[in-house]
């Protein structure tokens, strides 16, 4: 206890002559990352608002009766560079894909796609590696296009998955590997509750042809 306000004012002197400047330096240090901290998450919205923008300015062209094709590749290339991190750069690479596969630029698809494979979601593989072996397909890489299919994990592609494994084999002189993929198609396509009847036309056309 001190007697006199003087020695406490002394006293408190002589503590802040000590510490006072870990004192500044903690208070220096808290808001330099309070600060930082707001910034990075104002910077963060901005750039998923930028690319959702960006992403929608994408999908207006690309449905309009007039598509812009340079400004297509523009905006493709703006969300694979800027925007990659969030998912966007990947489904722009999708659009763009097919816009090549409909002009039957079959490297071009096959590139974008082979982009999207190696910086797309986890949830987006199934989807692109479906695309991909069907490129390779129409390219006549077969045993390429089967190792893709094969690469293939999950439920939700596998029925087709199947069913393109079938055309390959069957173009591949592999009748019986045909037959088996086809049945494993037209099996899993049942238990999904979906109906295929080219898969059937596709077995009776085998069992004709035998």
């Amino acid at each position: 206890m001190y007697e006199t306000d003087q020695e406490q004012i002394e006293a408190m002197k002589g503590w802040w002559s000590q510490n006072g400047n870990w004192v500044i330096g903690g208070f220096v240090v808290f808001l330099a990352a309070f600060i930082g901290y707001h910034w990075y998450i104002a910077s963060a919205e901005k750039h998923r608002f930028e690319a959702s923008a960006t992403y929608e300015q994408l999908l207006v062209n690309i449905t309009s009766e007039t598509p812009d094709l340079e400004q297509q590749k523009t905006l493709t290339n703006l969300l694979k560079s800027d925007y990659a991190d969030l998912g966007y750069g990947a489904m722009a690479a999708l659009i763009e894909a097919k816009t090549a596969v409909d002009a039957q630029d079959y490297p071009t698809a096959l590139a974008q796609l082979e982009w999207a494979e190696k910086n797309g979601d986890a949830s987006l593989q199934s989807v692109i590696l479906y695309r991909k072996a069907q490129v390779q397909y129409a390219m006549n890489k077969l045993d390429a296009a089967l190792t893709t299919l094969n690469a293939i994990k999950g439920e939700g592609h596998q029925a087709v998955s199947y069913e393109l494994k079938g055309d390959i084999l069957l173009e591949q002189g592999k009748r019986d590997e045909a037959r088996a993929a086809y049945q494993q198609a037209l099996d899993m396509s049942a238990d999904q509750s979906v109906n295929n009847p080219f898969l059937k036309i596709k077995l009776d056309d085998l069992a004709v042809a035998e």
